[in-house]
């Protein structure tokens, strides 16, 4: 994983303890969380917040399916985060459209 030089025994380590974290998760836990975070932080482009808090829901729900349908997977915490996130985004990109844009205008 190093840049410059020899990858050292810890970031190789860190590099393992990561692969096994993901490879635990639905694959829909951890984009939900992702769109959820998208969703979040980029609610003031209206259109990229609410398709990104509309995919964070829906891929949230998908995951906790996939995760009480097959035992060997985790992510129920991290489904739950990015529908949280995902609403978020979504109510965040409705005030930036319903408030803050008539008050630029206004300006």
């Amino acid at each position: 994983m190093s840049i410059f030089g020899r990858e050292t025994r810890a970031e190789h380590d860190r590099a393992e303890r990561i692969g096994r974290w993901v490879r635990a998760r639905t694959p829909f836990a951890i984009f939900s969380g992702l769109f959820g975070v998208v969703s979040v932080l980029d609610a003031v482009t209206i259109l990229i917040g609410l398709t990104a808090g509309t995919a964070a829901i829906v891929l949230g729900v998908l995951g906790l399916r996939d995760v009480t349908r097959r035992h060997g997977f985790l992510g129920t915490r991290l489904c739950y985060t990015g529908m949280v996130l995902g609403a978020a985004g979504i109510g965040l990109s409705v005030v930036v459209w319903l408030v803050v844009v008539p008050m630029i205008d206004r300006s």
